[in-house]
């Protein structure tokens, strides 16, 4: 009975030798890592462009925030902060997250997270002021500008955002003096 076994499995070519030659050829492995690379160089891209929406999506959100603790200053002052657009431009002017900060609990809200020129380390914060509201009262001036919804608030330094729709401030978030964030 043992010896028809081993014929039997002999002719089903799972026998001892069969067993050890058995395995992957360099063309079988090289097929496989092809397909990943493939599937690698698909995905990259698309985890990409996620983290960067990501990024502008948390700057949207500090300068959302930034609207926030002026709306919250203008209720104590009634007019719009004094401070510099760029503090290394304009050193006699005070900083707008220094004047900000008692509206808002963490000085990371000044921080775009795409900020990889070092912005926040050199001037206190990622985001210009408009020194066109500085000292200004709330409702007048706004009123006379362009009106709430199209007057910059604060903005990003410099294009940190993609912006395939090619909107008007090229990649730079933007809070409006409505509260209305976008490019």
């Amino acid at each position: 009975m043992a010896a028809k076994s081993r014929s039997e499995s002999k002719a089903n070519g799972i026998g001892r030798d069969a067993q050890a030659t058995r395995g992957y050829t360099l063309v079988e492995m090289l097929v496989v890592i092809a397909v990943i690379a493939v599937l690698a160089g698909i995905l990259l891209p698309i985890l990409s462009r996620s983290r960067a929406e990501a990024r502008s999506t948390a700057c949207k959100s500090n300068l959302s925030q930034m609207y926030k603790a002026v709306q919250l200053y203008l209720g104590d002052h009634t007019r719009y902060p004094a401070c510099s657009v760029k503090p290394s431009i304009s050193p006699g002017q005070a900083r707008s997250s220094d004047t900000l900060v008692p509206y808002i609990s963490d000085r990371r809200v000044f921080q775009c997270p795409a900020d990889y020129k070092g912005f926040f380390e050199a001037e206190g914060s990622s985001y210009e002021w408009n020194v066109a509201l500085n000292g200004r009262p709330q409702d007048t001036f706004v009123e006379e500008f362009l009106g709430a919804s199209r007057t910059p608030m604060f903005y990003d330094y410099e294009s940190f955002h993609p912006d395939p729709g090619g909107g008007s401030y090229g990649g730079k978030n933007v809070v409006f003096c409505d509260g209305s964030v976008g490019k």
